[in-house]
C-alpha cells in the first residue's frame, strides 16, 4: 500500500478511478490486481444489466461501487469527473475496466507520486488489439495525463476524452512503463463500439465545416487508411496492421456518411406526398 508516512510526516495516498458498464468478463480481474498496492478504487457505473455490480460487492472494502447511469447529454468524461468527485486519495489514477498495471508500471507508479516536484504524469498504452499487442498505426502514439493530483485533473469530450490538467508542463512528468490495454473481446466487439466512436468523428468533420462532396467519401477514407498502414506504421504489425488500417478507413466512410445524411437529408413526408399527388392525378378509376 501507498499510504504510509514517509520522512517528513507526509501521507501520499493513491486511487484509482474508472467507468463500467457491463464488465462482468473484465472486472474481478481489474480490482484484483490493484488491491494489493492501491488504497482505493472507484467506480462510476453506467447502470450495467450483468453480473458487474454483484461482483464488485464481492470484492474488497477499498472498491466504492457507484452506480450512476449517464442522463441525457452525458458522455464518458461526466462519469470519469463523477468518480473524481467521489475519491478521497491525493493522488488518481484513471483507467479503463479492460486495463491492467504491470508490476514494473506499479512500482514506477508508486515512486512517482512521492516525488514532490510533480503533480501529473503522461504514460503510454501497450494496446492489444485481437488479444494481440499492437506496435503500430496509431496504438502507440497514446500517452495523456492519467495520473495526476485529484484537484488539478478534469475530463471533456464525447467518447474519446480530453484530459484538462491545470498545471505547468514541468510539473508534469513521464512515466516509462506502459499500461496493458486488453480491449475488444473479438471484432465483432470492435464494430459495435465503432458506432459511437463515428459519431464523435462525425461530429468533428461538422465543427470544421466541411460541407461532404462525393470525392470526401472516396478521398478522406483513403487517407485513413494510408495514414494508418504507412505513416504510422502499421505494417509493422502484419496482417493485423493491415486489418485495423481497413477498420479505420471504413469507420471514416461512415462518419463521413453520417455527416452528408445531416447535410442533405430529406423528409420521408415529402416522399409520401409525391405519392398521394400522384394517386390524386391519376384519377380513381384510371387503373382499373
Amino acid at each position: 500500500m501507498l499510504s504510509k508516512k514517509d520522512n517528513n510526516s507526509t501521507v501520499t495516498t493513491l486511487g484509482v478511478v474508472a467507468i463500467s458498464y457491463n464488465e462482468e468478463r473484465d472486472i474481478e480481474g481489474f480490482i484484483a490486481h490493484l488491491l494489493p498496492w492501491v488504497d482505493e478504487i472507484v467506480i462510476i457505473d453506467d447502470g450495467s444489466t450483468d453480473r458487474t455490480a454483484q461482483i464488485a460487492a464481492k470484492s474488497n472494502h477499498k472498491v466504492n461501487f457507484i452506480v450512476s447511469p449517464r442522463k441525457a447529454g452525458e458522455f464518458f468524461s461526466h462519469q470519469r469527473n463523477k468518480g473524481i468527485a467521489a475519491s478521497t486519495c491525493e493522488w488518481l489514477l484513471h483507467m479503463d475496466i479492460d486495463e491492467r498495471v504491470t508490476p514494473e508500471l506499479a512500482k514506477e507508479i508508486i515512486t512517482a507520486v512521492r516525488d514532490e516536484s510533480k503533480v501529473a504524469y503522461r504514460y503510454r498504452r501497450l494496446n492489444y488489439f485481437l488479444h494481440r499487442p499492437m506496435h503500430g498505426g496509431g496504438w502507440q502514439n497514446w500517452n495523456l495525463v492519467h495520473l495526476a493530483k485529484r484537484n488539478i485533473l478534469r475530463f471533456s469530450g464525447m467518447y474519446h476524452e480530453k484530459c484538462n490538467v491545470d498545471a505547468l508542463p514541468e510539473h508534469i512528468g513521464q512515466l516509462k512503463e506502459k499500461m496493458w490495454h486488453l480491449n475488444d473481446e473479438s471484432y465483432k466487439e470492435r464494430m459495435k463500439k465503432s458506432f459511437l466512436y463515428c459519431q464523435e468523428q462525425a461530429s468533428v468533420i461538422a465543427e470544421k465545416g466541411i460541407l461532404i462532396r462525393w470525392w470526401h467519401l472516396l478521398l478522406m477514407p483513403l487517407k485513413e487508411f494510408m495514414v494508418k498502414l504507412f505513416r504510422k506504421r502499421g505494417f509493422t504489425d502484419g496482417t493485423l496492421g493491415l486489418l485495423f488500417a481497413l477498420h479505420s478507413s471504413s469507420a471514416m466512410f461512415r462518419a463521413c456518411a453520417l455527416v452528408w445524411d445531416e447535410q442533405n437529408r430529406l423528409d420521408r413526408s415529402d416522399i409520401e406526398n409525391e405519392l398521394r399527388d400522384l394517386w390524386a392525378n391519376s384519377g380513381n378509376n384510371s387503373i382499373t
